[in-house]
């Protein structure tokens, strides 16, 4: 009845990117695979320093965001392979395929939207998938360096609206292979979906458990974090569904691939999407 999908924090701009790889990667024609620097919207950089860890000032959390992905038509289902090949004894996946659909998203404003007032704490609003018909509402968090999901709310006013309490915490900086934690939460009274009333609890089961090289059409990226989620929802009256998400997630990049599966996917790794989108540069 419902995608219920952890955080997008999608691609931080593709604004620029110079210099020589640190990493000595090229092309099959020779080039260099640029990996130096990031140019963020504000014109600072964001000098990945390739250690294996995302810190929080190699994100950025900018409202008004735009950036555009590759996604898998509508109602078909992606191929993928998330266990990649053992390169010179390291990990590396290959996402560097151009088929599919380019689609623009944006990182927005909660105060634009007709449900700002349910979610004073709420900074920022992206879609749960690539149509974004369905907004995951975020609470940016400083303090305690993480990043909580607050609901999901519909861009048409009053069709969908969920409210978690507690909210769950859907990333947790630093982040770094061996990171493993689980967020639940309720949804407040009052809550639905398409109009109906809904009450559930969902659980956030968040693990990394890899890193490596991820190639991209025009870019090749080092020490990649693989954002293993897995969603589990617990209705009033008992049923329970799962699904899972692959996330991959660079240092400056943020979001570069992310992979939604099917109800139910018993596999960890599976190897078919509802949706795969991946960084279009």
């Amino acid at each position: 009845m419902r995608t219920s999908l952890v955080i997008i924090l999608a691609a931080l701009c593709a604004a620029g990117c110079a210099g020589p790889d640190p990493t000595d990667d090229k092309y099959n024609d020779g080039t260099a695979i640029p990996y130096d620097h990031h140019v963020l919207p504000d014109n600072k950089l964001c000098l990945p320093d390739i250690d294996g860890e995302v810190e929080w000032d190699e994100v950025n959390f900018i409202s008004g965001l735009g950036y555009d992905v590759v996604v898998n038509p509508p109602g078909t289902v992606a191929k993928l392979d998330p266990i990649g090949r053992q390169v010179d004894g390291k990990q590396e996946w290959d996402f560097s395929a151009v088929d599919g659909v380019v689609v623009h998203m944006k990182v927005e404003k909660v105060s634009d939207f007709w449900f700002a007032k349910y979610f004073p704490e709420g900074d920022i609003a992206m879609g749960s998938t690539a149509k974004a018909d369905t907004l995951q509402i975020l609470d940016i968090d400083d303090g305690e360096q993480n990043v909580k999901l607050l609901g999901f709310a519909s861009r048409e006013p009053e069709k969908t609206l969920t409210i978690y309490d507690p909210p769950i915490v859907a990333m947790k900086f630093p982040m770094k292979v061996g990171q493993r934690f689980t967020s639940c939460g309720k949804t407040k009274e009052g809550s639905k979906v398409n109009n109906l009333s809904v009450y559930t609890e969902d659980c956030y089961d968040i693990a990394i458990n890899q890193e490596g090289k991820l190639r991209l059409p025009h870019l090749k990226l080092s020490r990649v974090l693989l954002i293993e989620t897995q969603v589990t929802i617990k209705t009033l009256g008992g049923v329970t569904t799962r699904t899972r998400q692959l996330q991959w997630f660079a240092e400056c990049y943020g979001e570069v691939v992310r992979a939604l599966s099917q109800a139910d996917e018993p596999d960890v790794l599976f190897t078919e999407a509802l949706e795969l989108r991946r960084l279009s540069l």
